[in-house]
């Protein structure tokens, strides 16, 4: 195969040049650093250059970017307590150096067909958009200039459906010179006056050939061998080893880099400090370090994941540890592809766009309209569809009913969509898809991450001050979203410290679950939503409550960890309250003013009552303002879940700040009893896939305590008007759905097989009453014809 890729790649660039419109003065040391690295390139692609006399060309090139080019590195960001930190007389070596590894770190990149290319020009890529986004036009033009002949370099390197194999190889004369030229971008876009990206966010742009080959340079070392020699330890390697086509591997790692290239670049635009970029880098680089680490059990985990939506032949019905997964699809091809793809953007964009995940709920909700046979065949024989589905049409007609007499209420529609009948094909898909349940939380994870950088206010975080609710973003759908986030992390705590000392994966959960729940507790505080604070400590008295029965009637091991894990996470939630709150808002003062405030309302003191709490206190009104509308329509409802009088207390309320008070008022008694029933349904089947071991009891328990979380929030707010917020609970209800549908499909495997069973000896039986009937029809023949004798 040829090595002539990159030779040409920089012929196509160089002859380009004064066809463009711009002036090419300054890029004249550009150019000659990288016609230096061709050349070497090409006379180590030729005869195998030793890696010392390489690395002196690469140090020689990099030389002559600061001498002669100008470029160095000064500025490396602006922290806390420091400032702007400059790197002084120590630029120019940390610049020489920076820029070696950067082309060592391209070059070992081109391990597989279109890997080098490919992620060079998702760099490339970041770089123009940044040099648009800068002003610089003269840069720009050269960067699209490179990146096109990088395209027409992957029209014959990287494997697609018009070419099986690649028909050339870029070599190390084009990886070097595109280290070279991505090296000078770089320098060039960070260190301008006017730059508008952070030195830190470019981290984010390099991160994963930079990342990839210090961890293996550093394997090396501590293995005691030369760090430039060759092995089958590249991340791509462990992608191959797990299934991965090549082309497949090569497109999946360009996606990753373009996804860390835009953290670093939108989070840079929106204002996120470098310290949180930095930290961001680290835990990349952790988990660059965890994942390499146990290659073997991640290459396990990425077979599952590249296997899963092909529909491979192992994904089977399993069982381990004594808990039955069910993991074998039931629907296949482009309807399976279009349902996951649907999960995955709904996921992402939870709490980040409600437009893109209505449109990934869209996605899903077609798929399964295509499979709708098999759909119905295993919804229909669940009780939670049919009372989902009574009540949703129950919901729509009712408001429809009254829209003559009353008005509609905007909170309808949300209502609707969390009786279950939405969730239900969602949860049907999530049910098939159990080996994607990890990667779907992670995404999930790093969705409500891009919404909490997209929403806060940067720049008053950056400048002190935390107490203020809404520098955090919308405070009812943040501390909705931190409050459900922080008892899913209690769970995800009490699994972990449960397994530990078995393996190396319970050791990484705890420490997860702890780092995670630091800055989920500092939003949850900081939000000042007193609503979301009630909610976590229902979850958290739920997941008492559970921990000590277990404890109780399985083991006391559990009570303890229980206990444990319960200890830790308030500790770090008084720790974060005291470090954020100023000292006019106490923690008694939070807690206890609105609970003064009921009691002063309930004994007729409403206006004490309103000076020390106004907002308990016309909650109250409220709710007795839909008892008293309720009574003139007990059993349907008014239809419409807004207050008809408000008087002039309650002047501008468009609604009774309790989502069970407006389902009272407009859809009385029958909503009251169709909403409970679909609850108790949803829990009952949580706590059966919980108690038959179907799923691990964790799972089980983190449902639970957000659906105490959710329940006691229902009572004090209606969350549902707030589009992530309602996103979230579609999903916790659609989770609800998929553990009716997994303890429905585990009963019919165990009727199908107690069915079989008892065919199987029916059969024996008749076999042995035919034998039977036989020896005793020869036994009569024989005395007969005794007798006859």
């Amino acid at each position: 195969m040829p090595l002539t890729g990159g030779l040409g790649v920089f012929i196509g660039f160089l002859l380009v040049q004064p066809l463009l419109p711009v002036e090419q003065g300054g890029f004249g040391p550009l150019f000659a650093g990288m016609a230096l690295l061709v050349a070497c390139g090409v006379i180590d692609d030729a005869r195998d250059m030793r890696s010392t006399v390489k690395l002196g060309v690469q140090l020689v090139a990099a030389v002559l970017m600061v001498v002669w080019g100008g470029q160095v590195v000064s500025l490396l960001g602006e922290f806390p307590m420091v400032g702007e930190l400059r790197l002084g007389w120590l630029a120019v070596p940390v610049t020489v150096v920076a820029v070696a590894g950067l082309i060592n770190a391209v070059n070992m990149m081109d391990g597989i067909d279109g890997l080098a290319g490919g992620t060079v020009l998702v760099m490339l890529t970041w770089l123009g958009i940044i040099a648009a986004v800068q002003g610089q036009v003269s840069l720009l033009v050269v960067i699209v200039s490179l990146a096109a002949a990088v395209v027409g370099f992957l029209f014959f390197n990287m494997r697609h459906p018009w070419r099986k194999r690649a028909s050339v190889f870029m070599g190390d004369a084009g990886s070097m010179a595109l280290g070279f030229a991505i090296a000078w971008f770089v320098i060039e876009l960070s260190q301008q006056d006017a730059a508008v990206i952070s030195p830190v966010a470019y981290g984010w742009i390099l991160v994963m050939p930079v990342m990839d080959t210090l961890s293996l340079m550093i394997r090396r070392i501590r293995k005691g061998r030369s760090p430039f020699s060759a092995d089958r330890d590249h991340l791509h390697h462990i992608f191959l080893r797990a299934g991965f086509s090549p082309g497949s591997a090569t497109v999946a790692l360009m996606m990753i880099s373009a996804a860390l290239g835009m953290v670093g670049v939108v989070g840079s635009l929106v204002g996120v400090p470098d310290v949180l970029l930095l930290v961001g880098l680290l835990g990349a680089a952790v988990a660059h370090f965890v994942f390499v680490k146990h290659a073997w059990r991640t290459s396990k985990a990425l077979r599952r994941l590249y296997a899963s939506p092909r529909g491979a032949a192992f994904l089977a019905n399993v069982q381990s540890d004594g808990v039955m997964l069910r993991t074998r699809p039931i629907v296949y091809g482009w309807r399976r592809r279009l349902a996951l793809v649907g999960l995955y953007l709904a996921l992402f964009t939870l709490t980040l766009n409600p437009w893109l995940s209505g449109l990934g709920a869209v996605m899903v909700l077609l798929a399964t309209l295509f499979a709708l046979p098999t759909f119905l065949r295993d919804a229909t024989r669940l009780p939670l569809f049919w009372v989902s589905l009574g009540l949703g049409g129950y919901v729509a007609l009712r408001t429809i009913g009254a829209s003559n007499t009353v008005p509609v209420s905007p909170d309808w529609l949300p209502l609707l969509l969390i009786t279950g009948s939405f969730s239900i094909p969602i949860g049907w898909w999530l049910a098939q898809l159990r080996l994607q349940w990890p990667w779907l939380f992670a995404v999930f994870l790093l969705g409500a991450v891009a919404s909490f950088v997209a929403h806060a206010d940067w720049q008053r975080l950056g400048s002190g001050v935390l107490s203020n609710p809404h520098v955090w973003g919308n405070p009812s759908q943040t501390g909705f979203v931190a409050s459900i986030g922080f008892v899913m992390l209690l769970a995800m705590l009490f699994s972990g410290v449960q397994r530990l000392g078995i393996g190396w994966r319970p050791t990484y959960q705890v420490g997860g679950a702890l780092l995670m729940s630091i800055p989920v507790l500092v939003v949850l505080v900081a939000s000042g939503y007193a609503t979301g604070w009630l909610g976590a400590m229902a979850g958290v008295l739920c997941f008492a409550g559970i921990t000590l029965m277990m404890g109780i009637y399985r083991s006391r091991q559990f009570g303890l960890v229980g206990i444990l894990s319960l200890l830790l996470m308030l500790l770090l939630g008084l720790v974060t309250w005291q470090l954020l709150v100023s000292d006019d808002r106490t923690l008694v003062a939070g807690l206890l003013h609105p609970l003064q405030a009921i009691f002063l309302t309930l004994k007729g003191e409403v206006i004490t009552a309103h000076a020390v709490h106004p907002g308990s206190t016309e909650r109250l009104m409220l709710w007795a303002q839909a008892w008293r509308e309720w009574q003139g329509n007990l059993l349907f409802g008014t239809g419409s879940m807004a207050p008809s009088d408000v008087g002039l207390w309650l002047k501008g309320y468009q609604g009774f700040h309790s989502l069970y008070a407006g389902v009272v008022v407009g859809f009385g008694l029958v909503g009251v009893v169709g909403f409970a029933a679909v609850t108790v349904l949803l829990v009952r089947a949580v706590l059966q896939v919980a108690i038959k071991k179907i799923w691990p009891a964790a799972w089980a328990i983190a449902l639970l305590n957000c659906a105490a979380a959710v329940v006691t929030m229902f009572v004090l707010a209606v969350p549902i008007r707030d589009a992530g917020s309602l996103a979230l609970v579609v999903l916790l209800v659609s989770c609800g759905a998929t553990a009716a549908f997994h303890h429905s499909w585990v009963g019919m495997r165990k009727s199908h097989a107690s069915l079989q069973s008892w065919f199987v000896a029916t059969a024996q039986g008749d076999l042995k009453s035919v034998g039977v009937s036989e020896n005793r029809t020869l036994q009569q023949s024989e005395a007969r014809s005794a007798d006859g004798q």
